[in-house]
Formats: C-alpha cells, sequence, structure tokens
C-alpha cells in the first residue's frame, strides 16, 4: 500500500512538473512577453486599464464597491464605467501588482497562471475518477487545445481565461456521475463546487461567469429532478431518511477532514465577500440603461462551423468560409474545436453510452451554445446573466472542456492490436497536425507590439504637470455596439485605445472605448458640439486616417475656450491625424511641445503644457457648459451624399456607412420621427428636397418645418416613391424640420423581419437647399 501510495504521488509530481514545463513553453511560443505591461491594437489596452480603474475606485467599507460614476474618462461631462470589461479577479490580480509593484507584465502573467490552474486543477479533479492517462490527457486538452481562446490573446484575452468555468463544468460532471450512480457526494466535493461557483464570478462577466453559472443551473435542476423520480417515483427510499443520512455522514466527514473543510468554507466565504457585492453593483447599473431602442450588433458563427478542422490547407482562418457560411464569426476559431476533439468526443459518447444519463446536462448546453442566435433564436437569454450577449461565437471556450470530458469514457481495448495501434497513431498525427495549425495561425496574427524607449518618461513627465486632465487630439468616443462611431470616433481602428494610457500619466481623459454605449452617455458631447470639429478623410470609421482640414476662426474660438477654461495639463497632439498647417497652428496658439513618443495605431504624439496664461482662466463650471452651435453650411446639407453634414444635427436616421448598391445610395428613416435640426444668421427662404420610396402599404408621414406642416402624405401604397421640393422661410436661431410616421418594420407590420432597425421610409434624398 505504501508502495502504491508512493508511486502515486511520484506520478502526480510528475505531471504537474510536466504541465508547468508546456505551460512554459507555452508562454514562450503564444504570451512571449513576460517582462512589459501589455499593449498593442484594438482591444487589447483594455485589459490593463480595468484594472488600474478598480485600483483606483474600490471602496471597501462597508462592502467593496465601486465609484462608478465619475469623470475621470469623459472628461468634463462625466459618464458610468459600468461597461468596462470587467474581470474582478484579473483587475484585483492585477491592481495588487501594480500597486506594490509598479508597471509590469501582470495580465500575461496572470494568464500563464490560468494555463496552469487550467491544467492541473482538470488532473486533480479527474484523478480519482478516472485513470491517469485518461486525467492527465484530458487536462492537457482543455487548455492547449482551446484554440479560439488562444487565438483570441492578448485582444480579447478575457476569453482565453476560464479556469474557474472548466474547473466547474468538470465538478458539475463528477456530482452528477456520483448522483445518477448512486455513489456517495462528499462534502469536501460540495464545498470545491460552491467555491468554484463564487470564484467564477471573478471571471468575465459577460460570457465567462456565465457559463460556470449556466453549468451550476443546468446540472442542479437536472439533478433535483433524477433525485425526484428517484425518491417520488420510484420510492426506493424515504427522502427524509435520506436527507438525514445524508448530513449524518456531512458531520462526520466535517470532523474527519476539518482542514480541508474549514479551508474550503474559509475560501468561499472570502470570495463570496469580495465578489458578490462587486457582480450586484455591476448588474444593477448596467440594468439600469435601456437598450430597447438601440440595436447593439449581433455576431454569429453558424453551427455548422463546428465540422471545419484546423489543418494547413483547410482551416478557420480561410477569409472565404465567411461567405460559404454566411454567417459573422467573431475571431479565428469561432464555432471550431477541431476534428481531433470531436472525434474523440463522439467516440467517448458512443462508447458511454449505456451511461448517456451523466452526460446530459453537457450535452444540452453544448447544443444550447451551438444553436444560439443573438436575434433569431436568443435561447440562451433566458438566463439573466446572459441578457447582453451578442457574440454567439465566444462560446466556443466551453467546446473542449465538454468535448475533452465525454471522451473521459474512450476505450480503445476492445480492438485487435494492429488496429487499435493504427487508430491511435492516425489520431495522434491529426492532434499534432490541428495544434501545429492552430498555433502557427497564432503566430501569423499580429506581431508582438512593445512602447517606445521614451514612452514611460513622456508619461512620467505628462503626470508631473498640474491640471487634473489630458486633452487628447483627436480623441475617441465609442462603444463596441456602434454609439459615437461615426461622430466622436471616426479613427476607430486607429486611436481607439488612447485613452487607457492614462493608467500611466494618471490624468482624467476625454474620450474612452467602452464594450457597448448608451446613447444618453455620449449626448453631453453631441450637445457641446465636439462631432462638428471632426472632419475626417473619409466616412468609414475602419479606413478613416486623418483630418482634411483645421479648424475655422469659430471652432478655434471653441476648442480653445474649453481647453482654457477646463483643468487640462496640457495636450496631447497626435500628428499623424493632421494636417502640418494644423499642426503648426496648434503650436502658434499653445506652445511648442516639450516632449514626443510613439503609441502603438496612434502613432506620433507630442505633449503640449498649458500655459500659465490659459492654466489661471480656469473655470470648470463653465467650460462644462460650453457649447459650439455652427451655423448650418448649406454646400454640406445632403444627408445622402455626407454623413455628418456640417451644422446639421439628426435624429431618427439610420447612422454609420451610408447603404450603397449598384450606384444606388439611401438611408433609412426611423420611427417615430426624423428630426433636423439646424442654426442659421439671418431667416431666408430654404427649400427641403427629399424623396423616399415607400415599404409599408398604408403608410402616413407628416413633414413639419418650424411647427408649421409643410406636407401630409397620408395611405401612401407599399413600393411608392415620393418626390417633393418644400419651401419655407426660416428663422434666426434654431430651426427644425420632422418627419413624423405612422408605421415602422417590427411594428404593426413587418418588412424586414432579420432587421431590428424601425425603418419606415427610404430616403434617396434628402437635402437643405438655400434660395
Amino acid at each position: 500500500m505504501n508502495l502504491k501510495l508512493y508511486l502515486k504521488n511520484i506520478n502526480f509530481l510528475l505531471t504537474i512538473l510536466a504541465f508547468s514545463g508546456v505551460a512554459l513553453a507555452f508562454s514562450l511560443l503564444i504570451i512571449k512577453n513576460l517582462s512589459d505591461p501589455l499593449v498593442g491594437f484594438g482591444d487589447t489596452e483594455q485589459w490593463e486599464y480595468a484594472g488600474f480603474y478598480l485600483k483606483n475606485n474600490i471602496i471597501f467599507t462597508p462592502f467593496p464597491h465601486l465609484d462608478i460614476i465619475n469623470n475621470q474618462v469623459f472628461y468634463p461631462y462625466g459618464t458610468s464605467s459600468v461597461f468596462q470589461p470587467w474581470s474582478i479577479e484579473r483587475d484585483i490580480f492585477y491592481a495588487i501588482f501594480y500597486s506594490v509593484f509598479g508597471i509590469g507584465p501582470w495580465i500575461q502573467i496572470y494568464y500563464l497562471l490560468s494555463v496552469l490552474l487550467t491544467g492541473i486543477g482538470s488532473f486533480i479533479l479527474l484523478f480519482k475518477d478516472y485513470s491517469f492517462a485518461r486525467a492527465s490527457g484530458a487536462a492537457f486538452l482543455i487548455p492547449f487545445f482551446s484554440f479560439y481562446a488562444i487565438l483570441k490573446y492578448p485582444e480579447h484575452v478575457s476569453y482565453s481565461i476560464f479556469h474557474w468555468t472548466a474547473l466547474s463544468l468538470i465538478a458539475d460532471f463528477l456530482i452528477l456521475k456520483r448522483v445518477t450512480s448512486g455513489q456517495y457526494v462528499s462534502l469536501r466535493l460540495i464545498l470545491l463546487r460552491a467555491c468554484l461557483l463564487i470564484l467564477s464570478l471573478g471571471q468575465e462577466l459577460g460570457y465567462i461567469a456565465g457559463c460556470a453559472l449556466t453549468s451550476f443551473t443546468i446540472s442542479t435542476i437536472f439533478a433535483a429532478l433524477f433525485l425526484g423520480y428517484r425518491y417520488f417515483i420510484n420510492k426506493r427510499q424515504n427522502l427524509v431518511s435520506f436527507i438525514k443520512n445524508t448530513a449524518g455522514n456531512y458531520k462526520n466527514e466535517f470532523f474527519a477532514h476539518p482542514r480541508i473543510s474549514l479551508t474550503l468554507l474559509g475560501l468561499c466565504l472570502i470570495s463570496s465577500f469580495i465578489n458578490l457585492p462587486l457582480v450586484f453593483q455591476i448588474a444593477r447599473e448596467a440594468k439600469s440603461f435601456d437598450f430597447t431602442e438601440i440595436p447593439s450588433g449581433a455576431w454569429w458563427a453558424n453551427p455548422l462551423r463546428i465540422l471545419i478542422p484546423f489543418l494547413p490547407f483547410f482551416h478557420p482562418g480561410q477569409v472565404n468560409l465567411d461567405q460559404f457560411f454566411n454567417d459573422s464569426p467573431e475571431g479565428i476559431g469561432a464555432g471550431s474545436p477541431g476534428w481531433f476533439l470531436l472525434i474523440i468526443a463522439s467516440v467517448g459518447l458512443w462508447q458511454g453510452r449505456k451511461k448517456i444519463i451523466i452526460f446530459i446536462p453537457l450535452l444540452l448546453i453544448f447544443f444550447l451554445c451551438l444553436l444560439y442566435h443573438p436575434t433569431h433564436f436568443p435561447i440562451l437569454k433566458i438566463f439573466p446573466w446572459f441578457a447582453f450577449s451578442r457574440v454567439q461565437g465566444r462560446f466556443t471556450v466551453l467546446y473542449p472542456i465538454i468535448l475533452s470530458i465525454f471522451a473521459l469514457s474512450i476505450n480503445l481495448n476492445a480492438l485487435r492490436l494492429y488496429s487499435r495501434q493504427l487508430l491511435s497513431a492516425l489520431l495522434v498525427f491529426l492532434a499534432c497536425t490541428e495544434i501545429y495549425t492552430a498555433y502557427s495561425l497564432k503566430l501569423s496574427d499580429r506581431p508582438f507590439y512593445s512602447f517606445d524607449n521614451n514612452f514611460l518618461q513622456y508619461m512620467n513627465y505628462v503626470n508631473k504637470q498640474p491640471g487634473e486632465a489630458v486633452l487628447d487630439w483627436p480623441f475617441c468616443v465609442v462603444g463596441g455596439n456602434g454609439v459615437g462611431g461615426n461622430s466622436l470616433c471616426p479613427y476607430y481602428s486607429k486611436n481607439m485605445a488612447i485613452s487607457t494610457l492614462r493608467r500611466f500619466h494618471k490624468k482624467k481623459v476625454m474620450g474612452h472605448y467602452f464594450g457597448r454605449l448608451h446613447t444618453s452617455q455620449i449626448k453631453p458631447y453631441l450637445d457641446a458640439g465636439w462631432d462638428k470639429l471632426f472632419a475626417p478623410d473619409i466616412q468609414d470609421i475602419f479606413k478613416a486616417s486623418h483630418q482634411k482640414r483645421c479648424f475655422s476662426s469659430d471652432e478655434w474660438a471653441f476648442f480653445t475656450d474649453f481647453y482654457k477654461l477646463n483643468d487640462f495639463a496640457g495636450i496631447n497632439l497626435y500628428l499623424d491625424f493632421l494636417p502640418q498647417d494644423c499642426v503648426n497652428d496648434f503650436y502658434t496658439r499653445f506652445g511648442k511641445p516639450t516632449v514626443e513618443t510613439k503609441v502603438p495605431g496612434a502613432g506620433l504624439v507630442k505633449f503640449i503644457p498649458k500655459s500659465s496664461k490659459l492654466r489661471n482662466q480656469v473655470d470648470l463650471n463653465l467650460g462644462s457648459r460650453l457649447k459650439f452651435e455652427p451655423f448650418l453650411d448649406f454646400s454640406e446639407a445632403d444627408l445622402i451624399k455626407f454623413q455628418v453634414p456640417y451644422g446639421l444635427s439628426v435624429n431618427g436616421l439610420t447612422l454609420g456607412t451610408i447603404e450603397t448598391h449598384e450606384g444606388s445610395r439611401w438611408r433609412w428613416g426611423l420611427s417615430p420621427e426624423t428630426l433636423l435640426k439646424f442654426k442659421l444668421l439671418n431667416s431666408k427662404s430654404v427649400t427641403l428636397a427629399f424623396s423616399f420610396m415607400n415599404p409599408i402599404n398604408g403608410q402616413d408621414v407628416f413633414v413639419e418645418a418650424n411647427g408649421v406642416t409643410l406636407d401630409k402624405l397620408v395611405n401612401i401604397s407599399k413600393d411608392t416613391n415620393i418626390k417633393r421640393r418644400l419651401k419655407f422661410q426660416s428663422i434666426p436661431g434654431w430651426n427644425t424640420v420632422v418627419f413624423k410616421y405612422k408605421d415602422w418594420n417590427n411594428g404593426k407590420v413587418t418588412f424586414a423581419p432579420d432587421d431590428e432597425r424601425k425603418m419606415t421610409v427610404n430616403f434617396t434624398q434628402l437635402a437643405i437647399e438655400e434660395e
């Protein structure tokens, strides 16, 4: 017995050492940099910033909670930061190490520890019920064959980290295995599952933590139904006696293993104290925003993608597959676990079919995730934690976990030696090919980025300047659901992340990128007229690269007044976005830059300190109320030609790129009304020129200008084209033009069921013309 225990301990130690070695190789191959902070394009900058924000805004009395509403971003107006990419455990990990050691590779280290914990934790959980080979095999597959999660790093690192969720699914499976076979479910396993449930709330809240909650919910309901069937239908045992016996067994087990039981209880209580208040606060604040009328976007991976292998000549990274599957996956590998996992899971399920009952909850979770469509089949939204779920492909992180559990039942011993060797060789070859292909795709992905050598000196210099904020120009205000994009972040692909640099300079900033935004959050910027100061070369936030002109005299006046009245330390001027004459104008008006550096994506940036003369004119109350209200530029007052015409405010018209097809251009009016608002210096005769196609039979459209009805279009037939030129006398100051609609898509009538927008009429001409 001692020899067996010794050998068991040796095997256990060797397994942990092996996992550590593989994880080290993984870090060199995938993580690459364990010495510098995590930097790069896209969402990469958000993960450190979330930890920085938590560090500076967490309050522990009486319970942990966050200062969520402030003007640290969206300066000087302020906003709710609830739509940060929260992952409480990661953010606390970063906050602790940042506080103690300063800037460092804390996100990368956390990711590496997550990979280790996933593998070693899976092995420990499975070792007792399954052989050494099977437990170690599954523990290797779950972290290292999660190709989608690996390919998500670092841009979407939140979906690369799922250790507590993986262990939660395994624990649920083991509990159900014991319940359905009538075995004793130990107190330690129950306490461990409770710990995992609370700990999982510290992971990414929108998807990863929700998957753990879903597994717990479905497994608990299934276990309750099974026990109900056993003890009420079959009446095999009195339920009261069963509960008393179980309670007595748990009492005895507690006293037999007090250290383990108390440790698990203590861990559960500590993690509950930290996670639960923060999760409840974030959920409550997020649900205070009503997104009913705001399209959130939806990304869907066709379920048939599960059949795509990772082979050198055929893999999910091939660009033509999107057209073939007619879907919109987010990231390489969305919906595709690979053939190896799919084959061994199918064989395992078939060979374990006599005990299929233990796999039913996992099968249900698997098919719910596979068939989920955020718009047309939002079945997962029956769970409240998936209320904001809009990217189906992110559930791919569960596939390797579930398929590896299915594969635990695989047994090739029934085959002849030759057949077993051949099949094993083919499976090993397939596994090696797929892991080589997937990791090659990762290595061919975006290169490793680092800041310039003088970057930290630049940020320290900015930090030491007097003033609570810094003015990034051009800045970016945008949500992942598109709100703010064309109006306040025209250079999205280049400068969406510059606000996160405040984790280095520690100043407040004007813009920020959130996972989603409500239109009410950007209203102060639009009311102040900031959208009028952007003049992108292209009306496409993914292609625009620079301002096509500098400021006019009245724009300069607004910008200067805003700069001097608010408590800015200076201007971060991003030169690559500006014409050279504009750069020279900045220097003439505000002084020469004192330091410069480069930022990934945004390029060269120079800092212009705020002069003492301007600093002495700070008036925060007046600065936050300042508005830029330009007069209408009739040369741009064409909403089919210009996305955001200068001096024309628009509501109730489709945003984003103007829709085109075979040379035709159009924009949809949106229910209940389309409002055009503009300002003129003097009264003059103007013409409202419009034409539209009506897709709704019996539609009514009323047209008003400054409260006066210009036209009543009643009972319009379907597919009728309407064209009008309506003259009216404008007034000095603000003028309004309103189109009021009776019906809209998905209201009383549906003409485009796949489109969530409340579309009314299709404008092919919509312009304000000067007589």
